[in-house]
């Protein structure tokens, strides 16, 4: 297991944060992370990884094992010092969204009425993401909501919708609902939070 020096904790952090919080601030836009010469496990995005290392600490929960390898989780705990838990009670859930996991998703916290702000934040990787129209692109997601003008269009390669189905299902009764990241291959992310309604088109 190695432990990263490439990435500073300081600088390198603040600045990925800060693309962070613009994300969260403009739902459904894509975002990209600059380039680093990571050396997580072959199946973990570096995007996953600079994630971590930007907004985890030892106050933060995860959880990874469900979808990844425990090298990923030991990796994870090691670099960015937050604790392994249980899906049902992790803060950040990792997760490939290219499989059927929707079972998985069904077990992630939704807050409750009293701290709605208790709920997990599940980070979905995909193959490709894009604000235009990709080739092959399994479907196109129309946002709308808090931080869109009118309506964001996405399109996602490598993601089984049945975990998109999941993720609306539990954001019905907003506040209550988990937060969606979506990361690719190319360093890119996305974020939906659960205040946002969220339309399906699949391409057939």
């Amino acid at each position: 297991m190695i432990k990263e020096i490439v990435f500073d904790a300081v600088f390198d952090a603040q600045k990925s944060f800060r693309l962070l919080l613009d994300a969260f601030s403009h739902p459904g836009t894509i975002h990209s992370f600059d380039p680093f010469e990571l050396n997580q496990p072959n199946e973990l995005y570096k995007s996953n990884v600079i994630i971590a290392l930007s907004l985890f600490d030892n106050n933060i929960s995860f959880h990874a094992s469900s979808s990844y390898n425990l090298n990923v989780e030991n990796y994870l705990h090691l670099n960015a010092s937050a604790k392994i838990e249980n899906i049902e009670t992790a803060d950040y859930v990792f997760l490939n969204g290219q499989n059927d996991i929707s079972n998985l998703i069904d077990q992630c916290k939704i807050g409750d009425l009293l701290y709605p702000e208790k709920n997990a934040t599940i980070i979905l990787a995909v193959n490709t993401l894009s604000n235009d129209k990709i080739e092959q692109f399994d479907c196109q997601i129309n946002l709308s909501g808090p931080g869109i003008q009118t309506t964001n269009k996405l399109f996602i390669k490598g993601l089984n919708l049945a975990n998109l189905e999941t993720i609306k299902s539990l954001n019905q009764e907003f506040p209550l609902g988990v937060d969606l990241i979506l990361t690719d291959a190319f360093e890119q992310i996305t974020v939906i939070p659960r205040s946002i309604q969220i339309e399906i088109i699949q391409n057939i």
